[in-house]
């Protein structure tokens, strides 16, 4: 339930805050007011279009909040638990914030959302029927919408499954599809990837053998540079030659030192050393030997490295950057050209689940048509039945079923509401006979077939009563006042008959300060409604017997309102 609305600089309102009640609530006032200002507002706090056009003369900021009763809405209850908003208390504020740049902040419990976020979360808390509502109405392409909800659970059940089934098809197309290429394209793919696959197959990799074969590039490299220096080190260590190896210098220093070792023990032990660090020596020495005798420079063997190197680098820069991905490339050449060599097993698997998919969409388009069509029946019914009542008893309302040329997400037929309003004539499409007034009194008869079941605890109407009077507002306002009995309903009128079935009544009123005009808006008590029902009765009778008139029409309205509620819950 809208329980506060609170405006700040829009239009002609400088600040306003205004209180709604349960049941119906009615906004009366004369033209220019602002009552559309009003639901401007509320339009901007449900995330509807609007900017800085709705500010005020002469501010830079604006703001609009929206203070709603969510603990009989499961829908919103759900959508926030989903967005993990708080709402602890069982309230929930909506604010919009806009500028003068243009820029508009949206807030659901402080936290901020985008607008796309504040309008689809409104949606499970108010149904607004304005001017917008009635081109929707008009629009075959909704009428699906419209007829889906009076179904109810069955049928968003079954479009749900339908949904399912048409994604499935859709994914099945696409793998058929892709199997049944272009005959040359594929064999020009075969070749490519017979040619990838050899070339990479027959190179033999190893993911280690490039640091292998670099090692021993760099030796090859460097030939000369190792022979001469291993050679020096190997004649410093053990060959000797002109000089003393530094084997034979350690082995008669160590024997000079054991030489006087009885003199003082001390150059014993010295020796001892020595003797440790000649097997060193020793030991080193063999090893270089060992590998200056190894060292064998084979030019054929450094050719062999280097173009073994080049291949790697050439399969790198194709299919690298590492050896282990042209490895994985090869993997994955050798399993696309297996699927190829089994294209006619998969073409045929394809085909069967495309046959399955195609089957079963059908299926699912069946019993959803099923379902509307049964539905559209009682929804013909329900709908003349109201019709009737607002002064449309000649009225044939039909759905109707067209096949449509492909199967979508959401049928294989598109539904349109026909209309035909008067005996004789052939139905048509709403926007072909539809007057305001006529077009207004449908959506209001759907509002009222649909209310029961969807789930929201506030209506607002904006321009409900376009074309129409004397008794055929009454019939209306008795509507409203019905669904005024478990919903809260806002109203934006000119018609007395509607404004005097309100549980509660407030005036707009245009206000002049400080040489600025404004919108000030009113809640009336009953001596404040009998005086704004008798400006709304208007004609030629004099003051005192419009306002007796005015009482009239409220005690009537009071006695009338309770006997419709009293019978609807009967």
């Amino acid at each position: 339930m809208l329980c506060e609305l609170t405006i700040r600089n829009i239009a002609l309102i400088e600040s306003l805050t205004i209180e709604f009640d349960r049941g119906l609530n009615a906004l009366t006032g004369e033209t220019g007011a602002g009552k559309s200002i009003v639901v401007d507002c509320v339009n901007l706090a449900l995330g509807q279009r609007g900017g800085r056009e709705l500010l005020r003369t002469g501010e830079e900021k604006a703001s609009v909040k929206a203070l709603f009763d969510i603990q009989n809405c499961d829908g919103a209850k759900a959508y926030l638990d989903e967005s993990g908003i708080d709402y602890d208390d069982g309230y929930v504020e909506l604010s919009r914030d806009i500028n003068a740049a243009g820029r508009n902040v949206c807030r659901i419990n402080g936290t901020l959302v985008p607008q796309a976020t504040l309008r689809d979360f409104a949606s499970t808390l108010v149904d607004l029927h304005g001017q917008q509502e009635h081109q929707r109405l008009l629009s075959p392409a909704n009428h699906v919408q419209y007829l889906d909800a009076f179904a109810g659970e069955e049928a968003f059940s079954a479009l749900s499954e339908m949904k399912a089934a048409h994604a499935e098809y859709l994914a099945a197309k696409r793998a058929s599809e892709q199997l049944d290429r272009d005959e040359r394209e594929l064999m020009l793919r075969l070749d490519l990837l017979n040619l990838q696959n050899k070339e990479i197959t027959a190179a033999k990799l190893r993911e280690d053998e490039e640091e292998e074969l670099l090692q021993k590039s760099k030796i090859y490299d460097n030939a000369e540079k190792l022979t001469q220096y291993v050679r020096v080190a190997y004649e410093r260590l053990y060959q000797g030659g002109k000089s003393l190896s530094a084997q034979d210098s350690i082995k008669k220093a160590a024997d000079a030192l054991g030489a006087v070792s009885d003199i003082d023990p001390a150059y014993s032990e010295l020796a001892a050393r020595l003797e440790e660090l000649l097997f060193a020596v020793k030991d080193i020495g063999y090893e270089v030997q060992s590998r200056y005798e190894e060292l064998s420079f084979d030019p054929a063997e450094a050719e062999r490295v280097q173009d073994r190197l080049e291949t790697i680098k050439k399969l790198k820069r194709k299919y690298g950057p590492e050896i282990k991905d042209v490895l994985e490339h090869g993997r994955s050449v050798r399993e696309e050209l297996k699927r190829i060599e089994n294209m006619d097993s998969s073409r045929e698997e394809a085909k069967q689940a495309l046959d399955q998919a195609a089957a079963k969409l059908k299926e699912c388009a069946d019993r959803l048509y099923d379902v509307r069509k049964i539905s559209s029946e009682k929804l013909e019914t329900e709908v003349m039945k109201q019709l009737k009542e607002l002064g449309m008893g000649s009225t044939v309302f039909r759905v109707d079923f067209r096949p449509r040329k492909e199967i979508s997400a959401g049928g294989d037929r598109d539904v349109e509401f026909m209309v035909s309003t008067n005996p004789g004539e052939p139905l048509k499409p709403l926007a072909a006979i539809a007057s305001g007034g006529e077009i207004s009194r449908l959506m209001l008869a759907l509002k009222v077939i649909l209310a029961e079941n969807d789930g929201i605890d506030t209506m607002i109407f904006d321009e409900i009563d376009t074309g129409i009077s004397g008794r055929m507002a009454q019939t209306v306002g008795e509507k409203m006042s019905l669904l005024g009995k478990n919903k809260q309903v806002v109203c934006v009128t000119h018609l007395a008959q509607i404004a005097a079935l309100a549980d509660t009544q407030y005036v707009v009123e245009k206000t002049v300060r400080g040489g600025r005009t404004g919108s000030a808006v009113t809640k009336l008590d009953f001596e404040g409604r009998v005086e704004e029902i008798s400006r709304l009765v208007g004609g030629a009778e004099t003051d005192e017997s419009r306002t007796e008139h005015a009482k009239s029409m409220l005690k009537s309205a009071e006695a009338r309102k309770q006997l419709l509620r009293e019978g609807a819950g009967s």
